[in-house]
């Protein structure tokens, strides 16, 4: 369960980070210098370890105990393993401190005071370019820093290393994880940093004689002789030469290695700039090849839309001249109608005059007598009866046109 509890914590300390380092991941041409603290009270370098303490020992003792030397800050301790952790107000007031309560006796203990170690990284691999403000804002995505500074030499040369002093022990140990397990770059080279935890040694007494265990047979013998220098050609002195040529030995394997390091350093810069070509080079290869892509895809579709614009064309085309085929045949049918309606109309108009003329509205002689018209026009021979005397014979019928059955003249 807290396994699965921290994990959660370092994703979500991993994610915070990550979106810090969003906002500073643009160009660094020009940055603002670093604002330092007026005020250092509290500081992580002002943090003491006190050991060898009894287990009734409560924080209202250590305050008591230290209230001479300063204000007190947090306090943390550990009563199984008798050690606490107090922060001062100052560093000059820790000093003071160490100095005096370190050795002393307490309820019959002798108490050990020591500077707690700090929250201090080493960052080496680093390029010329990398300066004080660049190494601030780029390690303060881990967390508040109290210091950090591009060590030089003499000449105020770059070094190519680098120290971060983190505010919290937890920001340096989220920055060592993450820069151990990935690449982190400060600039445009693909020179990762390389960091290590580095042990600052604020212990400025150094080992007082009175520390030694002078009661142990290897003190009483090295301390049997004093300081000598050595004759020449003496025991003492061939001997001490020998020392001095291991230590030759190993500064010269030490400067061969460093040779070699910076010959592989710059071959490696060389093969990386190489790289860098051939990548740049690649994509542009590929840049280029989709561009030909989408040009010949767009030549294709505008081939398409073009061939389709023409069938529509066609299309239109045959579209119409089968509507004007069918006015025409339409206009041809309307006239052929009409032509037939006038013909009609003007035979209606002759029948009409003939039935005038000759239909049975002037004296009806002769039709009196009979009680239908199949009476009167049954058969031919009746037809002449019919007809009586003065009136019109087949002969006559046929030169004046056809006779129906009731009498009408039809052309």
């Amino acid at each position: 369960m807290n396994s699965s509890m921290g994990g959660g914590g370092q994703r979500g300390e991993d994610f915070f980070i990550a979106q810090r380092l969003l906002d500073i991941s643009g160009p660094t041409h020009e940055l603002p210098p670093i604002e330092l603290p007026t005020d250092n009270k509290f500081v992580g370098r002002n943090r003491l370890y006190v050991g060898n303490l009894t287990s009734d020992t409560t924080d209202d003792d250590l305050r008591e105990m230290f209230k001479p030397y300063g204000e007190i800050g947090d306090i943390f301790s550990n009563p199984e393993k008798n050690f606490t952790f107090l922060r001062l107000d100052y560093y000059q007031n820790a000093e003071k401190a160490k100095r005096a309560l370190d050795g002393s006796l307490r309820k019959g203990r002798v108490l050990r005071v020591r500077f707690a170690p700090n929250a201090f990284v080493r960052v080496t691999n680093l390029n010329q370019f990398v300066s004080n403000e660049l190494l601030h804002q780029s390690f303060e995505i881990f967390g508040p820093i109290e210091r950090a500074v591009i060590c030089v030499d003499d000449r105020g040369k770059h070094t190519g290393e680098g120290i971060v002093e983190f505010a919290k022990k937890s920001s340096a140990s989220a920055c060592l994880r993450l820069c151990n397990e990935k690449c982190f770059f400060l600039t445009a080279s693909l020179r990762p940093c390389l960091v290590e935890p580095m042990e600052v040694n604020n212990d400025n007494d150094g080992l007082p004689d009175k520390t030694l265990n002078k009661k142990s047979l290897e003190f009483r013998h090295e301390r049997s002789v004093g300081p000598r220098f050595a004759c020449l050609n003496s025991f003492e002195h061939e001997y001490g030469s020998r020392w001095k040529q291991l230590h030759d030995l190993f500064k010269s394997k030490q400067d061969s290695l460093k040779r070699e390091l910076k010959m592989e350093e710059d071959k490696l810069e060389a093969q990386m700039e190489y790289a860098r070509y051939e990548q740049e080079t690649e994509l542009l290869r590929q840049e280029l090849k989709k561009r030909e892509l989408d040009n010949e895809r767009m030549k294709l579709e505008w081939e398409m839309r073009e061939k389709q614009a023409e069938e529509i064309r066609k299309r239109e085309e045959e579209y119409m001249h089968r509507y004007q085929n069918q006015l025409l045949r339409h206009e041809e049918d309307m006239r052929a109608r009409q032509q037939g309606n006038d013909l009609l109309m003007q035979a209606k108009k002759l029948n009409m005059i003939l039935d005038q003329q000759e239909g049975f509205g002037g004296s009806n002689s002769g039709f009196e007598h009979f009680d239908s018209p199949f009476e009167v026009f049954g058969n031919n021979s009746n037809n002449s009866t019919m007809a009586g005397p003065g009136g019109p014979d087949n002969s006559d019928g046929n030169q004046h046109g056809h006779i129906d059955s009731w009498g009408h003249r039809r052309f």
